[in-house]
């Protein structure tokens, strides 16, 4: 491609085929353990690290030897203990599938419609516009009646929490709640209204103050690169923007507004969702109802 290797590197390559043209159909390869896994570091200048990051990631050009063949994607992980605190308010947001339409015909117009909303209006969305939205991303096995994968191709989800900041949902309380997928329950974890605290969190954005609700990924980067190494690093990146594009594409579908947002002050927003230090904030979407609805 021609890329100065100082200044630039491949984040990702997507092959492109025809499902129903049987010469095209490509084997389906997990690639976590693409490259060999490195622990061992030298001493790395401060502001160097991430290009050492990115170096010790490269594959070599014979990289494919370590490719493994796992058609089946990981078992989902039991649901975690960390955040199931004995007094703590347990939600049910189970939800009836979002409808896409015949031949997934309105997953077509919404993939053409999406876009990022630029400016929310403050107003309340419903508990149960929320639910769908949790259920369309995080649920997709809901969806395999409708043609869509039920198993879509993921590292390892395991390895991220979802954390929803709620400032303006119709039935829930403001404050901070994690998500847990596998019992699909929100879980107060703190009784608090945030308006301040998430513009401030997203760089004085006002799309994080005039949001109804704000999911946080987060991962526990100790744990992840003791599992899969120093390349776990893009991997959550990937996941965490995977999950984030359903949410945008749920959202579009239900007329609301949603935006990612990539620019946050790190410690701090660990501080605001009360999680401990070495856990590390991937990735952000807002979500509300858009200026003009």
């Amino acid at each position: 491609l021609y890329l100065d290797p100082e200044e630039e590197g491949a984040i990702a390559v997507l092959p492109l085929a025809d499902l129903l043209a049987v010469e095209q159909n490509l084997p389906r390869f997990r690639t976590v353990l693409a490259a060999p896994t490195h622990r061992d570091y030298p001493t790395v200048a401060d502001g160097d690290l991430l290009l050492q990051f990115h170096r010790a990631t490269e594959m070599d050009a014979d990289g494919g030897n370590h490719w493994q063949i796992e058609p089946e994607s990981p078992p989902r992980a039991k649901p975690s203990p960390q955040y199931d605190f004995p007094f703590c308010l347990k939600l049910d947001v189970t939800s009836r599938p979002i409808h896409w339409g015949p031949q997934l015909q309105g997953l077509e117009d919404t993939l053409l419609q999406r876009r990022s909303t630029r400016q929310f209006s403050g107003q309340t969305i419903t508990r149960a516009e929320l639910s769908a939205l949790l259920d369309f991303t995080y649920q997709p096995q809901h969806y395999r009646d409708q043609g869509l994968d039920g198993s879509p191709d993921y590292c390892d989800l395991s390895l991220l929490h979802t954390f929803v900041v709620v400032s303006g949902v119709e039935g829930l309380e403001s404050g901070c709640y994690y998500y847990e997928p596998n019992s699909q329950e929100l879980r107060q974890v703190r009784f608090k209204k945030m308006r301040a605290e998430l513009h401030y969190l997203c760089l004085s954005q006002p799309l994080g103050r005039d949001a109804a609700a704000v999911v946080f990924h987060t991962a526990d980067l100790g744990a992840a690169i003791a599992r899969y190494g120093d390349r776990v690093y893009r991997y959550l990146h990937l996941d965490a923007g995977h999950l984030g594009q359903r949410l945008n594409l749920a959202a579009t579908r239900l007329g609301l507004g949603v935006s990612g947002i990539a620019g946050f002050f790190d410690d701090q927003v660990n501080e605001v969702l009360g999680i401990p230090v070495d856990e590390a904030v991937i990735y952000i979407t807002t979500l509300g109802q858009p200026v003009g609805k």
